[in-house]
């Protein structure tokens, strides 16, 4: 549990500028509220700040705002779309979609054929299909294919 403890106004902020800046930045802002700045505390307030509908709800309307000052020919990835494919690749990598359950029978794989991770990915994100609405609409069918081609690979 971090040491620092922060308002829901500094999560919201915390939170907008893990999309926005580099860590180096974010580290700088948590020692300017009187933390050590380091990875650890970092991640760990990230974490906290994740579980904080509030300070989510205002990180989402900093995102929004900031969105909006790009210029018009540009569009940021949904948060919702980049969390289903962070899901994606938390499964992936902890095994969830392989047959082999030993950790060390996964890593064999990966390191052994290391574009597996990638094209797996890539046909994920391929068949993902969005809403106007910038929604995640099949996310269980597009983990589907990508799993198909995993398990192909693997032994």
């Amino acid at each position: 549990m971090p040491k620092l403890e922060l308002s829901t106004q500094q999560k919201a902020e915390l939170l907008y500028k893990s999309k926005t800046q580099k860590r180096s930045e974010q580290k700088q802002y948590l020692e300017s509220l009187g933390g050590d700045g380091s990875a650890g505390e970092l991640d760990s307030i990230l974490s906290l700040a994740c579980h904080d509908a509030d300070a989510m709800r205002l990180a989402s309307a900093l995102h929004q705002k900031w969105i909006e000052s790009l210029p018009s020919e540009v569009e940021s990835i949904r948060y919702e779309v980049s969390q289903a494919v962070s899901f994606f690749l938390h499964s992936l990598i902890a095994g969830d979609f392989g047959p082999d359950d030993s950790r060390d029978g996964r890593s064999a794989v990966f390191l052994r054929d290391p574009y597996v991770v990638a094209r797996t990915t890539e046909i994920f994100i391929q068949r993902l299909l969005i809403d106007r609405d910038g929604m995640v609409t099949n996310h269980d069918e597009a983990e589907k294919h990508a799993v198909d081609y995993l398990q192909d690979q693997l032994p």
